[in-house]
């Protein structure tokens, strides 16, 4: 499910082909293909981009997309980054479902964990100061839709709370892994569930 930028959605079945079709439709239309402004007006379009090309950067360079420039606005002048706001901007990455190891901050915001290195010396320090286990992080990096749709199952075997707020909260590793392959934590639940409920029959 996306939502356009007037409030509407629209359901994509997406593809490779979809996927480049739309980066190449939003670019000559002159919209802002950044992750940070399609978290908000087009998540499922980012997480299909980087399901079929590993990562949003190399589904630009597919489409043959110039990838774009991060703007002045984005940029924090010298002296911004405080102990308290680094601490903030982590919770607020995993309230929003974005992961929180290394490789993907250096991927989509450098500058946060070269502040967070400065501040607090290592990016897993940060972590810790922030409330998160910086081994758990590492260790879930890989999630595939397999070790997903498992781990999901085993929430659902637990009667544990499965709302896309409080996954966020808990365990925003999954909850980013759920929206990267199956573009919704809302679908991931489903087909979790659905796979239980086959394993159950008699």
């Amino acid at each position: 499910m996306a939502t356009r930028i007037d409030g509407s959605t629209v359901r994509h079945t997406w593809s490779a082909g979809l996927v480049i079709a739309a980066i190449r439709d939003r670019a000559q239309k002159g919209l802002a293909l950044n992750p940070q402004v399609l978290e908000c007006e087009d998540a499922s379009l980012l997480a299909a981009g980087r399901r079929y090309f590993q990562s949003w950067p190399k589904a630009l360079k597919a489409a043959h997309v110039r990838r774009p420039a991060r703007s002045y606005s984005q940029r924090r002048p010298r002296g911004y980054w405080s102990k308290g706001r680094l601490i903030t901007e982590i919770q607020l990455r995993a309230q929003h479902g974005q992961p929180l190891h290394a490789a993907a901050l250096q991927r989509d915001n450098n500058s946060l964990i070269a502040a967070a290195t400065y501040h607090f010396g290592s990016w897993s320090s940060a972590l810790q100061a922030s409330g998160f286990d910086a081994d758990s992080v590492r260790r879930n990096r890989h999630h595939t839709p397999e070790t997903v749709i498992s781990e999901i199952r085993q929430l659902l075997q637990r009667n544990a709370d499965l709302r896309n707020s409080v996954i966020r909260r808990h365990n925003s590793t999954l909850c980013w892994a759920a929206r990267k392959h199956f573009g919704s934590w809302r679908h991931a639940v489903a087909c979790a569930q659905e796979q239980l409920d086959y394993v159950s029959q008699p």
